[in-house]
């Protein structure tokens, strides 16, 4: 499991005060950057092979302005090609504000195919695959 601490700006939140639902997802985007680098170590987008193809979140909590949160990835499921994040995002008190999911493909922008992931790439993901105790399920 990866874990990283972010500030939540003043433009993630919205008229009522609380983080915008589109920001949790820049947050988890921001949270899957130590895994885009192992894809492409220099993060060049002529070298990208990676793309999202499904993303989705659960809101549980508000996120006030100016607060840091937590914010842990772990690998789900692996595939040939693709491969599952999972996400949650917690608050100062160690609530869950949020739970999210996105499905990534490892894929050839020229041929626009999905590609193999290479077995040292789903070694490196299988050593992220270990989901912390207590983190609430997706809602179906």
């Amino acid at each position: 499991m990866l874990r990283q601490q972010q500030s939540i700006r003043f433009h993630d939140c919205d008229g009522l005060g609380h983080v915008n639902n589109a920001a949790y997802f820049t947050l988890m985007e921001e949270a899957r950057r130590e895994i885009f680098r192992w894809f492409n170590p220099d993060l060049q987008l002529s070298n990208w092979s990676l793309i999202v193809a499904s993303a989705k979140c659960d809101f549980l909590a508000q996120v006030p302005y100016g607060v840091t949160v937590d914010v842990w990835t772990w690998v789900g499921k692996i595939g040939n090609s693709s491969f599952v994040l999972d996400h949650a995002i917690l608050l100062p008190n160690s609530d869950y504000a949020a739970r999210g999911q996105a499905t990534l493909i490892h894929f050839d922008y020229a041929t626009k195919k999905a590609i193999r992931i290479p077995d040292d790439l789903k070694h490196l993901l299988y050593l992220h695959a270990d989901e912390p105790e207590g983190v609430p399920a997706l809602r179906a």
